[in-house]
């Protein structure tokens, strides 16, 4: 297949190459990423657009997230047209915290809702 006029164009523009490291994600996840030390690529249009992505995805993997799995009797009550979120307490875990309920399940017969909550 011949290259378009666009594709040797696209081909031949100047390249900028923008990485982020964070020394305390990488102690804390030391195999993460099957314990490759190769970038993560991703390809832009401008070295402006790959900042803000770039900050973006160190803000969300900067956090430490956890999922727990509740058991409530009873039905959860959702408000249409809101995230659900609760709060959740567990004293063993030492979480005291608003987290949103990523899956609900509810049984009927044994009237309870099992909750899985992300945050």
């Amino acid at each position: 297949m011949a290259a378009l006029p666009s594709d040797i164009a696209a081909s031949l523009r100047a390249r900028s190459i923008a990485s982020v490291e964070d020394a305390t994600i990488k102690a804390r996840f030391p195999s993460a990423r099957d314990n490759s030390k190769d970038a993560a690529e991703g390809f832009f249009d401008s070295l402006t657009d790959a900042q803000t992505a770039l900050a973006q995805r160190a803000s969300l993997l900067g956090a430490v997230r956890r999922r727990f799995e509740v058991v409530a009797g009873g039905v959860i009550d959702i408000t249409d047209g809101a995230v659900p979120t609760h709060r959740v307490i567990d004293t063993e875990q030492g979480l005291d915290a608003l987290m949103i309920a990523a899956r609900i399940e509810i049984d009927m017969e044994q009237d309870e809702s099992k909750v899985e909550y992300f945050g």
